[in-house]
């Protein structure tokens, strides 16, 4: 089969499944029915309502709300009555409504052919998607919930090898900015936050390492995941304009595939498939990242570089390179988070958490509470761990600890052991600062910031600071 001809498979298998309209007992007999209801006559529209009520099917409800989307506000109301009808439930007039509905009714799962209907109406707006969801691509999530956000494939342009400059040349920063930095094999850099907020995913290099800054402003979690995928290989990311559970999916233009920014897992496409014998599923590993202010950034590295100010790119993209610009144009913009659970109430759903993972278990820590308490001594799952908080710059970090415990010590940079002992808290470790055969520097671990509503939504096994254990 040629190039061409394979990517054009999920577009026409959406278009058979559309063309085949009411054949007995094939699956093109729903989706010819939801068809229908995408029609321009209302004659049509009531027909193929009164139809879908009598089949009584169920597993339409996901194709009918992803069609709900599309249709004019006049034109939703048979539509609306055969959603209420088959689901038995009355969610709401909006579309959110009835994506909602889907996130707590995981009994509705949609009958075979789903995704290529659900390519074929995205293809509406950009003809990539049904190369992104092909009909046969493993899947890993539940597709019922992935929604579009707004743009199309890499509608919002990530930033490939961005330039950057010494510290001195960053004159258009000021000191209490906040900005993401990295620690790699020896050199450092910053990303300042106002510009990572326009685009989302920085695909760079760093200490010869590549690695990818992916940002999601809808649940506030920015990760650093490294993205070497063999010796001389790694993947680049853009946006795909697709949404879950109010989270990017990014994809990779290497294989195509759908990942999820917050896990750093394939989800749709080759690589969501079951790994080969002997070998662990796909997944990026999270490096470690700070989010702090630009004065305490280039104080700790004054050997840092920093993303260049690029006002072409400014201009051509029409974004505004200013602190705060990118939130307030996305004001007001939410999306359905997923089910709720036991604890998803806990704290309200912008909260500021500072995410952990390790070894499989998680834990998120309220930003507030970290900022006040500044040294935690802490277990996540069996280990033992210490977090490190710095209220004048809002910088996080955390560390395995051994069997140590931490107290603060004369700076916001300094702890002190329960053997009056001093250690620097780094980038990479804690590292004593007395030398002592005994003595070893204590690694890093992988955090990031993100909201409580976002995290929970991927996380529900997650622990909380300060909550009883479950």
């Amino acid at each position: 089969m040629s190039r061409r001809r394979a990517a054009l498979r999920p577009f026409l298998l959406w278009l058979a499944v559309l063309l085949a309209g009411p054949a007995t007992g094939a699956a093109g007999e729903g989706y010819g029915l939801l068809a229908g209801l995408t029609s321009a006559a209302g004659g049509e529209r009531r027909d193929a309502a009164r139809r879908l009520v009598e089949s009584g099917d169920a597993s339409l409800v996901p194709g009918l709300v992803d069609a709900y989307f599309f249709l004019p506000r006049n034109q939703r109301a048979e539509a609306l009555s055969a959603l209420v009808a088959l689901s038995g439930e009355k969610a709401g007039e909006r579309y959110h409504d009835w994506v909602e509905l889907l996130g707590r009714r995981p009994d509705l799962v949609a009958r075979p052919g789903y995704l290529a209907w659900k390519a074929g109406l995205l293809a509406r707006i950009d003809p990539r998607y049904p190369s992104l969801l092909d009909a046969d691509a493993p899947v890993r999530i539940r597709v019922e919930e992935v929604v579009w956000g707004g743009v199309p494939v890499e509608g919002i342009p990530a930033l490939d090898q961005p330039a950057h400059v010494p510290a001195a040349q960053a004159g258009y920063l000021t000191g209490d900015e906040r900005v993401f930095g990295v620690s790699l094999g020896g050199e450092t850099r910053a990303y300042p936050r106002r510009i990572v907020d326009w685009h989302e995913v920085v695909n760079d290099v760093v200490g010869g390492e590549p690695v990818t800054l992916a940002y999601s402003s809808l649940c506030g979690a920015a990760v650093l995941y490294a993205t070497r995928a063999a010796p001389g290989e790694s993947y680049t990311f853009g946006t795909s304009g697709l949404l879950y559970r109010a989270n990017k999916l990014m994809v990779d233009r290497q294989t195509r595939s759908l990942w999820s920014q917050l896990t750093g897992e394939p989800v749709i496409g080759r690589l969501a498939g079951p790994a080969r014998q002997g070998e662990a599923p796909a997944r990026l590993a999270v490096l470690p990242l700070t989010l702090t202010t630009w004065q305490d950034w280039r104080d700790r590295h004054p050997e840092t570089t920093v993303l260049a100010l690029d006002r072409e790119l400014e201009r051509r993209s029409g974004f505004q390179y200013l602190p705060g610009a990118a939130e307030r144009k996305r004001a007001g913009v939410v999306f359905p988070t997923g089910p709720a659970g036991p604890l998803s109430a806990a704290l309200p759903p912008r909260t500021e958490v500072y995410a952990v993972r390790l070894d499989g278990r998680a834990k998120a820590y309220p930003l507030a509470r970290a900022l006040a308490e500044r040294v935690i001594d802490d277990r996540v799952g069996d280990e033992p761990v210490v977090v490190v908080a710095d209220p004048g710059s809002g910088a996080v970090r955390a560390y395995r600890r051994g069997e140590r415990t931490f107290t603060r010590g004369a700076t916001a940079g300094e702890l002190v052991d329960g053997e009056g002992r001093r250690w620097t808290v780094g980038e990479d470790a804690l590292v004593p600062k007395e030398a002592a055969p005994t003595l070893a520097p204590l690694p890093r671990l992988p955090g990031h910031p993100s909201f409580w509503s976002g995290w929970y939504a991927f996380f529900p096994g997650t622990a909380l600071y300060g909550s009883p254990p479950r």
